[in-house]
Parts: structure tokens; sequence; C-alpha cells
């Protein structure tokens, strides 16, 4: 069963879709994505998190002695390469990834968002800053107060 504690941690429950609200670790998404996969040799997974900096600077301050200590490992290395992380850092950039991703039928139309196989979790981080103000701000078309065609 997947986790978001590094080991011996709680394991969470079967789950077809979860939802976490609240505070929790910043190394959470990561022991969620190598548990998950973990428990199944073609399992993929899907990271997605809008800030790329301060997501890797929460994982820094916090320092996870776990991941610290088993980063380097074969197994872990081999976990990490069944997963994609992207950072779409807007709403509209989601929704351009979303659409574009597809598993691969014979056709590589962008090597990027072709996946070998479609992934058995997909993970959204911090998906709520997606419709805050300030990153809508960057994606909304204002309309034209006088648009006159002579």
């Amino acid at each position: 069963m997947s986790t978001l504690f590094p080991e011996p941690g709680p394991r969470l429950p079967d789950f077809q879709s979860l939802l976490l609200k609240g505070s929790y670790h910043a190394s959470a998404p990561i022991h969620l994505v190598l548990s998950h996969i973990a428990q199944d040799a073609d399992a993929r997974a899907i990271l997605l998190t809008p800030h790329r900096g301060s997501f890797k600077n929460a994982l820094v301050d916090l320092n996870d002695e776990s991941l610290d200590r088993t980063n380097g490992h074969g197994c872990t290395c081999a976990l990490a390469q069944r997963t994609d992380v992207y950072y779409p850092p807007t709403l509209a950039h989601l929704r351009l990834l979303l659409s574009m991703l597809h598993e691969y039928d014979g056709t590589l139309h962008h090597t990027k968002t072709t996946l070998e196989a479609a992934p058995s979790l997909l993970v959204l981080h911090e998906i709520s800053s997606y419709f805050s103000s300030r990153s809508s701000e960057a994606t909304c078309v204002h309309p034209v107060q006088d648009l006159r065609i002579y």
C-alpha cells in the first residue's frame, strides 16, 4: 500500500482517487509516488507541481533523512525512472500539458508528452495555487474595451 511517509510509516488504504487537504511534509508527494510504484513492476507515475523552485527548496529545507539515505540506491533510482515530474507554472500550462499527454500508439507526437504506458498514479501537487489570482492573471485575456475596424 502507498504511503506519505518513509518506511515504516503508516500506510494509506487502497484508493481509486485520493484528496489530501491541509499541511503535510514536503517529501510526502515523493514518498507517495515511490511507494506506489514499488508495489507493481509495471506501474508508472506522474507528479505535477506548479513551482519547481519552491518544491525543490522545501525538499532541501526538510532534509528528509530517509530520502538522503536511499536516493543513491539502485532500487530507488529504478523507481524514480518510472516517474515523470512536470512543472506547469500556470493553469493554462497545466491544461495544455494534460491535453497533450498520451500513451504511445505508434506515432510520436512529442517526446515530452508521449508516454510509454499510461500512468497508474497522477499526483497534482499544490493544485490550489493554480486558482489563485496571481497565477491566473498571467493567462487571462482582457477584453478590448473599444475595438473599431476601419
